[in-house]
């Protein structure tokens, strides 16, 4: 599936509704104070994030911790044989604790993302980063 602008907000509302992020509120603000930036062409629908008003929008990890991922959710696909495909989210943050980079990957980046899914309403996998502010 191709990556645009149009395609990074359809993710963005699902990570916001779908991923159970445990501070749902100050994820929606990263989100909605946050300039998407370089879109990924690999097949993945990964995109970059920039923040130009870091002071007044909560961070969601700690600060200087550098570049690191801070949240995962994965999704079974259920349109596959036994749910045997995948879609992952990946969330990394930078140095100042802010979101800096969402990964999302069909099948670990092993495949491109596909034109049709069925996704799983809930992960079947979360996983919460050491440096994670979880409220």
């Amino acid at each position: 599936m191709r990556n645009d602008l149009q395609r990074a907000a359809y993710w963005i509302a699902f990570i916001v509704e779908h991923c159970q992020f445990p501070n749902r509120d100050a994820l929606a603000a990263q989100f909605e104070n946050a300039e998407i930036g370089e879109l990924c062409d690999c097949g993945c629908n990964s995109f970059a994030l920039s923040m130009p008003a870091r002071g007044s929008v909560p961070e969601i990890s700690t600060r200087g911790h550098g570049y690191g991922l801070v949240f995962e959710a994965d999704f079974r696909d259920l349109g596959e044989p036994n749910g045997s495909r995948s879609l992952e989210i990946l969330l990394f943050t930078n140095d100042s604790g802010h979101l800096s980079y969402v990964e999302i990957d069909y099948c670990g980046n092993g495949l491109p993302i596909p034109e049709r899914m069925n996704l799983e309403s809930a992960p079947y996998h979360v996983f919460h980063g050491e440096t994670l502010i979880r409220a």
